[in-house]
């Protein structure tokens, strides 16, 4: 397993990226810019998807999600997250990341 240092910050020049670290990019892009309609291309739109944080517990489906993001989007504070020392994990279409979020 390779851990990767580098860390992930949405400012990555996007057509270098191969589509997992891609589509990570987009989240961090995504969310350091409060972008919620970029956020929806993020996540699939169905009761599947599950997401669990510290902002907002343990959400089901694209609906319970997207209203964590509308709340942190609309708090007048600044933030800035990245993802760093993670390892990629592949089988076919479905990928997942696992590693460290600073911000």
């Amino acid at each position: 397993m390779k851990l990767e240092q580098r860390p992930v910050t949405g400012n990555e020049k996007k057509d270098d990226l191969p589509e997992p670290i891609k589509a990570l990019s987009e989240f961090y892009d995504a969310i350091n810019h409060r972008d919620l309609e970029k956020m929806a291309r993020n996540w699939a739109h169905s009761d599947e998807v599950v997401m669990d944080n510290p902002l907002g517990g343990i959400k089901r489906g694209w609906e319970e999600i997207r209203s964590v993001y509308e709340r942190i989007f609309s708090r007048p504070a600044q933030y800035y997250f990245e993802f760093y020392d993670y390892s990629l994990h592949q089988s076919g279409e479905i990928f997942f990341v696992v590693g460290r979020e600073r911000g």
